[in-house]
Parts: structure tokens; C-alpha cells; sequence
């Protein structure tokens, strides 16, 4: 029974990675407790809007326009744990800054670039590794 276990484990593990690779998914490997760079770029241009969303719940993670952060619908837990590279966004880096990464933070998430010219949307898989749950092992 444990190697039926596995092998669907293992076809369905296989299944999302293909499905991500089709959507055009990014993917970032984010050690639990430590700082992580979820990439994201975009042509540059005049009243630039960039939001970052966690896709399941449409949770909002980050907000930057009027050229400032833009944190007052921010879920709470991101508080105090995200930004980005402000001296960067004019050259098309709206990369966010993830500090103390929690495994709550694993999932798919949503970068939205907006200017004047039009707008873009990327997406990147967030897989937290690290630190295991040892409560249930002793």
C-alpha cells in the first residue's frame, strides 16, 4: 500500500510541476525563517501601479504606487515583512522582498505591473523548505 501511496503522490507532484510549466509559472525555493527574493520585471513607464497578491484568497501581500508603499489593505501577516527594491522600479524591478519566510507563505502569487502604456501580470510558486514539524515525530 505505501508504494501505491507514493507513486500517486509522485504522479500528482509530477502533474502540478507540468501544469505550472504550461501557465507559465516561476518557481522559488524559500528557506523557512530566512529572507526571499520572489522575481518580477516589467517594461517601465510613467504612473507605475505594482501590487503583489497570494493567489488563493486573494490575499494582499504588497502595494506600491504614487511612487510609495501603499500598505493599508496589506494582510496582517505580511506586516512588517515585505518590500521592494524602490531604487530599482524605474528600471523595471518590482521584485518583493519576503523577510522571515512562514510556511503559511507557500503558494502561488500574483505580481500586477501597471503604467501608462498598459499592464502585466506574472505569477510565482512559492515552496517553502526548511524546518520540518517535529511535534508529531516524538
Amino acid at each position: 500500500m505505501t508504494v501505491f501511496r507514493f507513486l500517486v503522490v509522485l504522479v500528482v507532484f509530477h502533474l502540478n510541476f507540468v501544469w505550472n510549466i504550461a501557465r507559465g509559472d516561476n518557481s522559488v525555493s524559500c528557506e523557512f525563517g530566512k529572507n526571499c527574493i520572489l522575481p518580477c520585471t516589467f517594461k517601465p513607464g510613467p504612473e507605475l501601479v505594482i501590487h503583489w497578491i497570494q493567489t488563493i484568497g486573494n490575499i494582499q501581500v504588497h502595494s506600491f504606487y504614487h511612487n510609495q508603499d501603499q500598505l493599508g489593505h496589506q494582510d496582517q501577516r505580511f506586516k512588517g515583512r515585505t518590500s521592494i527594491f524602490k531604487d530599482q522600479v524605474s528600471s523595471g524591478n518590482a521584485s518583493l522582498q519576503l523577510t522571515g519566510v512562514e510556511f503559511q507563505d507557500e503558494g502561488r502569487y500574483k505580481c500586477y505591473t501597471s503604467v501608462t502604456s498598459g499592464n502585466q501580470e506574472s505569477f510565482i510558486n512559492v515552496i517553502v523548505d526548511g524546518m520540518t514539524n517535529t511535534e508529531n515525530t516524538h
